[in-house]
């Protein structure tokens, strides 16, 4: 089975290795909640492993703005914003998937148009205030 979001260094990293080391881990974890899905994998698994997910997506967001915060990054309360906002969402996927007994079908989409809108986007503003700092 392929792999449903492949770590692309080229367009996803951010030259932060904390916070690539730990988009690498949430890719791995959408992948790993698509091959479940996929292979039809039981139903209290992938519920599970989306929970899973859930939690890291909210200690990865955490991390996130301590270093943002630490770097004086100044679009750290519109990134908090983001964040809830994404937060919410994946918690309205989980809910649904727990009264439904299955994964949303907009999940996946929901996990593409997230990594690569926040990643490519989002992410790259605080990484370029970073490389900022480093130069001055």
């Amino acid at each position: 089975m392929s792999e449903f979001f492949r770590w692309d260094p080229a367009k996803l990293s951010l030259q932060i290795p904390e916070m690539d080391d730990e988009h690498k881990v949430l890719i791995g974890m959408m992948n790993d909640l698509h091959t479940l899905n996929e292979s039809s994998r039981p139903v209290a698994e992938q519920l599970s492993a989306l929970d899973r997910l859930v939690r890291y997506t909210a200690k990865h967001f955490a991390d996130e703005e301590v270093y943002m915060e630490r770097i004086g990054f100044p679009g750290l309360r519109i990134h908090k914003g983001v964040h809830k906002q994404l937060l919410d969402r994946l918690g309205e996927f989980l809910s649904a998937a727990r009264s439904s007994q299955k994964l949303p079908e907009d999940l996946f989409v929901f996990f593409k148009m997230w990594l690569s809108a926040h990643i490519c986007g989002i992410d790259t503003k605080y990484a370029q205030h970073a490389r900022t700092l480093k130069s001055a």
